[in-house]
């Protein structure tokens, strides 16, 4: 007789729990790669129930004490990275082991806060604004541009003109809808604006205020901007990697890709 195992039966009790504890999201983290798709709504599951150890398919000659098709030996995962995870190529790499530790990490973020349930239309909204956005702006640049002043890379002055042109093609999508998230973002366009307006060259200054002190009232003023920038950049990134750190992995548009510019 076929046991109970065998039959992949899975109870709603053990799939709630699941999906509860992955904060209905993609459970899939490996080597500094994330998903974090959001799978559940408290209405529809997209997700899938990924066995670790397989019933009778991937992993199932590994050992495993307990019921196959418990929580203990699922694991919440999207379609794409249920497919990954399972492809006979891969198995060397996603051993049981690891798929474990891959659950106990993202659960734990879970509990944490590090991943919190945003499971809500203003929380798809500001991810979807935030990964177009960035995808022509890059994230990892923001800080460094400024960084180094009074040098001052390229890189920093292309961001009010993508912000600008992005609001002009998607009305509506900035300001962001989530009350922090906006704050932070609202300040880092701020702080932006007010240290591209300092570093303008087209500024006009009289001949006879040209002098020591001007020079190095200055420079205190630019000093205090950039500090102000550097730090609205950092609770704004922090923030992003909080929801949604799939945004710091995604590729950035290259509009030469075989130019090597």
């Amino acid at each position: 007789m076929e046991t109970n195992d065998k039959k992949r039966t899975i109870s709603l009790a053990d799939t709630t729990l699941l999906i509860t504890k992955a904060g209905g999201r993609c459970s899939y983290n490996h080597e500094h790669e994330y998903c974090n798709k959001i799978l559940s709504d408290g209405r529809v599951n997209l997700g899938e129930r990924a066995h670790i150890v397989g019933v009778s398919g991937p992993r199932a000659n590994v050992p495993f004490n307990g019921n196959k098709n418990g929580y203990d030996n699922l694991i919440w995962l999207c379609r794409d990275h249920h497919k990954i995870i399972d492809h006979p190529t891969n198995l060397e790499k996603y051993t049981v082991n690891t798929l474990q530790e891959m659950k106990s990490r993202h659960e734990n973020k879970i509990i944490t806060g590090r991943y919190p349930y945003y499971g809500t239309p203003q929380s798809l909204h500001d991810f979807s604004v935030l990964s177009c956005l960035f995808e022509f702006i890059n994230i990892h640049t923001l800080y460094s541009c400024a960084a180094s002043y009074p040098v001052i890379h390229l890189d920093f002055f292309d961001v009010s003109d993508m912000c600008y042109h992005f609001r002009n093609d998607n009305p509506g999508d900035l300001p962001l809808r989530d009350p922090i998230l906006k704050r932070a973002f609202l300040n880092f366009e701020r702080t932006h604006e007010r240290l591209s307006i300092h570093l303008n060259p087209n500024r006009t200054v009289k001949e006879d205020k040209i002098n020591f002190w001007y020079e190095w009232a200055y420079s205190r003023i630019g000093e205090n901007l950039v500090f102000n920038y550097l730090a609205s950049v950092e609770r704004l990134i922090s923030l992003i990697e909080q929801r949604f750190p799939q945004i710091l992995h995604q590729e950035v548009y290259e509009p030469f890709p075989d130019s090597g510019i």
